[in-house]
């Protein structure tokens, strides 16, 4: 159970900075250029499969951006595992 509500708050933390990202843009006065893009990973079994469309700059930080968030939160979740694993030995 302590695992499922660890998972629903990494989505909910994902929902919110996708949410935050566009007002902090706005609040911070910044003259940029604004330049879109898309970018995705998809992990099936041990293999990332990873797209993206728009400019190379913008995709190869994108692209960076996912693949260490995806390798901070499977660290995350084996710790997480690895906790409650022990702690199932030693209530035997």
């Amino acid at each position: 159970m302590r695992l499922f509500l660890v998972g629903l708050m990494l989505i909910l933390a994902g929902f919110l900075l996708v949410l935050m990202a566009p007002l902090l843009a706005l609040v911070s006065n910044a003259k940029v250029a604004a330049a879109g893009g898309a970018v995705g990973c998809v992990v099936i079994f041990f293999v990332p499969i990873c797209f993206g469309a728009g400019s190379p700059g913008l995709l190869t930080w994108g692209l960076l951006a996912i693949a260490v968030l995806l390798a901070v939160s499977a660290f995350f979740l084996w710790l997480i595992s690895r906790e409650l694993g022990r702690g199932e030995e030693q209530g035997r």
